[in-house]
């Protein structure tokens, strides 16, 4: 039985989720969604498990519906990025992920997602760019960029790793 508010049914579906219960979560979320259809923390929860399950379509209607109850909200923002970015909808992706730095100039994980769909969008000076802001506010993200890096088709092969940090510090 669902709790009785969106907020406390919410609290169990994430509970379960993190058990491990995602089956559960998402079923509890489905019910809620039923009751408070206008919820736009409910939809972006259930987003997020459409997204773990593979079903983006799913994922991207129900953060599209939250977002559109609270425009600018930086996680779901942050959610429709990572949607779109599955869905090479990489506009999309690029659109969410400025509104984030534009309302978060320091959001690490933002500049490194919209690296990552500047490299996939083949503008590598862009993308060095984001990557080399977000490597300077937290040196620790240095190997998910030189992952990204290797990982897309950038006309650039780095082999050593000083040069790409002495790239980044320049970009």
């Amino acid at each position: 039985m669902p709790s009785a508010t969106p907020e406390a049914g919410l609290a169990q579906a994430i509970a379960l989720h993190n058990a491990g219960r995602r089956d559960e979560a998402a079923a509890l979320c489905a019910v809620l969604l039923e009751r408070h259809a206008a919820h736009p923390a409910l939809d972006q929860f259930q987003a997020v498990l459409c997204h773990e399950r593979g079903d983006a379509a799913a994922a991207r209607r129900h953060i599209e519906r939250s977002l559109a109850m609270r425009p600018g909200h930086v996680p779901s923002l942050m959610v429709l990025a990572v949607v779109a970015q599955d869905q090479r909808d990489l506009g999309v992706a690029e659109a969410a992920l400025e509104q984030v730095l534009a309302q978060q100039p320091a959001h690490v994980v933002a500049a490194v997602n919209l690296g990552t769909v500047h490299l996939a969008q083949g503008r590598l000076d862009d993308a060095l760019r984001r990557f080399g802001a977000a490597w300077r506010r937290r040196p620790e993200v240095f190997g998910r960029i030189a992952n990204a890096l290797a990982s897309e088709s950038t006309g650039a092969l780095w082999l050593d790793a000083e040069a790409l940090k002495a790239a980044l510090s320049a970009a």
